[in-house]
């Protein structure tokens, strides 16, 4: 496991950098031209763990991070995305407190020799080429280093770390074992408010200390947008698998990570959303969770007179594989965002997390946060 390192004066840097920006509300988007545009953004939290069970302690760390995007359109047809990420601090994720991460952002130690590729801080640079098929048919060919979040399991109210929930219970469903920020390919089409993606990657999990093991993942997502007198929904299924090269549990064999899973979102009105997740997966290899389901509430601050505050709401139950250590794990959280100024935004949450282990003392316990972001 990695352990988390302290950066007082670079988390203190980061978070100066993040205050200024927000207090002197002078940054803004920059397009160099019509076909070539930079964008960035500035990320600082801080999460502290009030912790229940023997042998625990409560904890409270820092994070913070830069993303700078660039995308350079030649034509309608092509276009050309590269993201680069630093960061300073690991925040609560390495301590190991709960089965769950409480912020699922790229961090210090995941911008370094990503996914064991010795490439530092360069997470995407891919290409996409559009053939309009008819005027209302697309098929959209992706390929380079890309991140799979962004193609399976999205969801509009529960997908961005930065800006909604910052569990990984509502970011992405684990359990789809999603990889990021490694070479692959998409197949996008589109034809009206249907959509079908097929995804190909190859990655690296770590199988040892220091050691790391080559894999293939595949998915299918299939996608449709229903318009209705309430508002839009968008309702996805997808399925995915690997090659056999992950542990099974006889420690003999090897075997593949498959399942599927749906997620959907709907408005009800311009101000209430909900969303709902639900994801199997088989317990062929070693794995933690093997079903999730997850749902919640997003409230747009045009109740009180503010568009662009929200409120979310979420609520998940994960059970245990057979082979898990786990019984089962509860996760909860409400975060309350507000808009400070035309480019940036201040979040406070809240996260509930309850490990039910199998054989040694459950874990439960708070998890009080802050967020701060700044876009350029």
């Amino acid at each position: 496991m990695k352990q988390t390192k302290n950066r007082p004066i670079s988390l203190l840097f980061f978070f100066g950098i993040c205050l200024f920006f927000i207090l002197t509300n002078r940054v803004s988007a920059y397009d160099v031209n019509e076909k070539l545009s930079v964008e960035g953004m500035l990320t600082g939290i801080y999460q502290h763990a009030d912790v229940g069970g023997e042998g625990t302690d409560d904890a409270g760390r820092g994070a913070a991070g830069m993303a700078l995007g660039m995308n350079f359109h030649p034509t309608d047809k092509d276009e050309f995305q590269a993201t680069l990420s630093f960061g300073a601090g690991n925040g609560l994720n390495y301590l190991g407190l709960f089965s769950l991460s409480p912020y699922a952002g790229d961090l210090e130690d995941d911008l370094k020799d990503i996914n064991g590729r010795n490439r530092d801080y360069l997470l995407e640079a891919w290409y996409k080429h559009t053939f309009f098929l008819s005027e209302n048919a697309t098929l959209g060919i992706i390929g380079g280093i890309i991140d799979s979040t962004s193609y399976i399991d999205d969801n509009t109210f529960a997908n961005c770390e930065r800006s909604q929930f910052m569990n990984e219970a509502f970011v992405n469903h684990r359990n789809v074992n999603l990889p990021s920020y490694d070479l692959g390919g998409v197949i996008e089409l589109d034809v009206s408010n249907f959509t079908i993606r097929a995804l190909a990657m190859n990655s690296k999990f770590e199988s040892g200390d220091d050691e790391f093991t080559n894999y293939n993942y595949y998915a299918v997502q299939a996608g449709y947008k229903l318009v209705t007198v309430f508002g839009e929904g968008n309702y996805r299924v997808y399925g995915y698998t690997t090659n056999d090269r992950f542990q099974c549990p006889d420690e003999v064999e090897k075997g593949s990570l498959q399942g599927l899973g749906i997620s959907a979102d709907q408005k009800l009105s311009e101000i209430v959303g909900i969303f709902l997740r639900a994801s199997w997966q088989d317990d062929e290899a070693v794995i933690d969770h093997d079903k999730v389901y997850s749902g919640g509430m997003n409230i747009n601050g045009k109740l009180w007179g503010r568009e662009n505050d929200e409120i979310g709401v979420a609520y998940g139950f994960l059970d245990g594989a057979c082979g898990s250590d786990i019984d089962r794990t509860v996760a909860a959280e409400a975060y309350v965002r507000v808009q400070v100024s035309q480019f940036s935004d201040l979040t406070l949450d809240l996260q509930y997390i309850d490990d039910d282990l199998k054989m040694d003392a459950d874990r439960d316990g708070f998890i009080y946060g802050v967020r701060a972001n700044a876009y350029f």
